[in-house]
């Protein structure tokens, strides 16, 4: 028995052993699983892209013995991170579909796009990731602030006409300021500014609504600080209705027709405190030229007479009363008419447009606010009243190369000469049947670094046809005001613009 046991038993287990490892010849089927390929010939290189632009990859997708309706397609952005990092990396679906064409809100920097394919019979996935770097693209160019159903939106738009500068490529980017910040302007729209002092960081974008106001950044458009966190008071009222760079370096925001304003080029410290004090209420309307001593001049609507701060902190006073060996042809401290609109002109003086409280006379008063005040800036009053059209006229510019200015009706603009005959000629009645304008801006980029020979030399005007709002670009004569009847271009798709600016790169460094 113990021979039996010591024999024979090891031998069963070794026919066990060699039973389990014999070859399976049962009748099966076997399938090779294929696997989608994502062929990156031709579109494998670096992808350079201006903010806001479309980034476009069209992939070729090969599936031998694959049904590529089954194939589900996913496309992700995220930054591209070096070396050690101990924080959260947003990744964001950017697209589903197999080709990839949307807008790349990201600031500058670089990233990596993924394209990750998944067969739905099976879940198998492949991927491939491209590298996209996100630069400036919206260097030069013009500024819409246009709305429609109760809010708004900023539009860019760079041309050859108003930038002949080489490597700058013509574009529209719609709706800027929602791909930056996430929603529209609420409120009704007031302006669109620039604040760009060259040889500094000072580059900043201003966007004002009725109940808003944001600062973006002048080099990608990316939200720096809005509303209560621009002003150093947390009861301050948010009501902007006019804003602007002064030519002497002070940044002025009538604010619920109250006067704010401050000095520096550093963004955390360029804050609004408390409105300059005094008894008074402003029309909206700013001009750039203001000499240091006078800090900016303004229209007191509630009094009726030009205004200015006795120094960025002091309180709001008079301007002098002329001396007795002169007799001005206005005097700043009794106007007693309603603003209509103030701009800077020839000679950087400050066209302030005036109407009569009561009957039909219509002024444009001429001011030297770029010297110190020695109660002698009045310059010239022109009487309008007696111009063709005049009470229809609801648009107003300055030009700034010659003795001449524009206003506009619903449909007609006109151009004045006030220097000589003091008379209006049409300079243009080109619009469509059922547009009306609803904005018109002589291009002025502030700095004009390289683009001298155009600025002044343009004109946009803004129209409405009860359904799209379009955008004219039109070749002014800066000298004449008058207009080419053939548009140099036409853009479409706007919501009823309310205001249109120039944007200006400047010059320096920054």
């Amino acid at each position: 028995m113990k021979f039996i046991s010591r024999y024979i038993l090891p031998s069963l287990l070794l026919l066990l052993v060699l039973s389990a490892c014999k070859k399976d010849l049962g009748d099966y089927d076997y399938t090779t699983v294929g696997m989608p390929v994502i062929d990156t010939a031709g579109i494998g290189n670096p992808y350079y892209i201006e903010r806001y632009a479309s980034l476009q990859i069209d992939p070729a997708i090969r599936y031998e013995g694959g049904d590529t309706k089954a194939l589900r397609y996913q496309w992700l952005l995220y930054p591209n991170v070096t070396g050690s990092y101990s924080g959260t990396i947003a990744v964001k679906t950017i697209s589903r579909e197999k080709t990839l064409n949307v807008p790349v809100t990201e600031k500058v920097g670089e990233y990596r796009a993924e394209l990750i394919v998944t067969d739905t019979t099976n879940q198998l996935k492949v991927n491939m990731i491209f590298t996209v770097v996100v630069s400036v693209g919206i260097e030069y160019g013009i500024m819409v602030l246009h709305t429609e159903q109760d809010s708004s939106d900023v539009d860019f738009i760079t041309t050859a006409n108003a930038v002949p500068v080489p490597g700058i490529t013509p574009k529209h980017i719609r709706h800027m300021f929602s791909a930056s910040t996430g929603s529209k302007i609420g409120g009704a729209p007031r302006f669109i500014a620039q604040e760009r002092r060259s040889q500094t960081m000072q580059n900043w974008i201003m966007a004002g609504s009725a109940g808003h106001i944001a600062r973006l950044s002048g080099s990608d458009f990316s939200l720096l600080r809005e509303d209560k966190a621009l002003f150093r008071r947390s009861d301050a009222v948010i009501n902007p209705q006019a804003y602007m760079l002064l030519g002497n370096g002070y940044s002025a925001l009538i604010n619920a027709g109250r006067l704010h304003m401050y000095t520096t080029v550093y963004e955390t410290d360029a804050l609004f405190g408390a409105s300059v004090p005094g008894d008074y209420e402003l029309a909206p309307y700013l001009a750039m030229g203001s000499n240091y001593s006078i800090v900016a001049g303004v229209y007191d609507q509630k009094h009726g007479k030009f205004i200015h701060p006795a120094s960025i902190v002091g309180s709001m006073i008079d301007f002098i009363a002329p001396p007795d060996t002169i007799q001005p042809p206005f005097d700043l401290r009794n106007i007693g008419k309603d603003m209509l609109y103030m701009d800077r002109g020839f000679n950087n003086y400050t066209h302030a447009f005036f109407k009569d409280k009561t009957g039909g006379g219509y002024w444009l008063y001429i001011i030297n606010f770029n010297t110190s005040d020695n109660g002698n800036l009045a310059v010239s009053a022109n009487d309008m009243s007696m111009l063709p059209d005049i009470s229809a006229a609801k648009f107003f510019q300055a030009s700034e190369q010659g003795y001449v200015d524009l206003y506009a009706t619903d449909r007609k603009i006109y151009a004045y000469n006030y220097q000589g005959a003091n008379t209006a000629t049409l300079a243009f009645d080109g619009l469509p049947a059922g547009e009306t304008i609803t904005c018109m801006k002589i291009y002025k980029p502030n700095p004009s670094y390289n683009l001298s020979t155009v600025t002044g030399w343009i004109l946009y005007v803004g129209t409405w046809d009860g359904q799209q709002g379009k955008v004219y670009e039109l070749q002014l004569n800066a000298l004449s005001g008058q207009i080419d009847a053939t548009p140099l271009n036409v853009f479409e798709g706007f919501g009823k613009v309310a205001d249109i600016s120039s944007k200006a790169r400047g010059s320096g460094t920054y």
